[in-house]
Parts: structure tokens; sequence; C-alpha cells
């Protein structure tokens, strides 16, 4: 199967509300890249997470186009390992404060 360069890229991310200035890190690794990963930011809206969940409340999506932005922190090729991933998207939520009532990571 030939992989595409889109899809074969892996890493963290930071996705910001800039209404309220709270943050979210992710990550996206394994079988689907972050292609695949934001792709699901822009069919939700909230990608499957629990707080970004709250905050789309309106199923056009209004408040997501308007005030969510992506950046990616940290790309990795495919071959990076799954736990490399997972610790490096641990350091970004605590680097920028993510977690509790500062940020959208509830992990």
């Amino acid at each position: 199967k030939q992989v595409d360069p889109l899809d074969a890229l892996e890493g963290i991310y930071l996705l910001t509300d800039t209404k309220t200035g709270k943050r979210y890190v992710g990550s996206a690794y394994g079988e689907f890249g972050i292609w695949s990963r934001w792709c699901s930011y822009v069919e939700t809206g909230h990608g499957g997470n629990v707080e970004l969940r709250a905050l789309v409340v309106n199923p056009n999506l209004n408040y997501c186009r308007a005030n969510f932005r992506f950046a990616l922190l940290e790309p990795r090729t495919f071959r990076t390992a799954d736990e490399l991933i997972l610790a490096r998207e641990n350091f970004w939520k605590q680097l920028l404060l993510t977690r509790g009532d500062q940020g959208l990571n509830r992990n």
C-alpha cells in the first residue's frame, strides 16, 4: 500500500479557542496521521474530545469555524514509536497548561 505523505505525518498538535483562550493538546499516531485527525475536527468540530464537545452546540459548526485555530507543535514521521508521541503529548500538555481550568484537556 502506498502511503500519502500527509497521512504518514504523525505528531502533536494544538487547538486554541481564540474566544476563551483555552487550549487543547492532542496527538495523532498509529494507523491514522495528522491529516486524518484534523479531518475529524473539520467534520465534527470536536474530534470526539469531551471538553470540545461542550463548545460545539450548533450543528453548523459556526463557533468552531470562527474561534478554533490549529497548529502543528511537533511533527513526527510514521516510524516514530507511539510511546514517544504520547510522552511528547504529555510534555506539551504540561508546558502549555492545558489541563484543568486553564485548558481543554481532561487527561
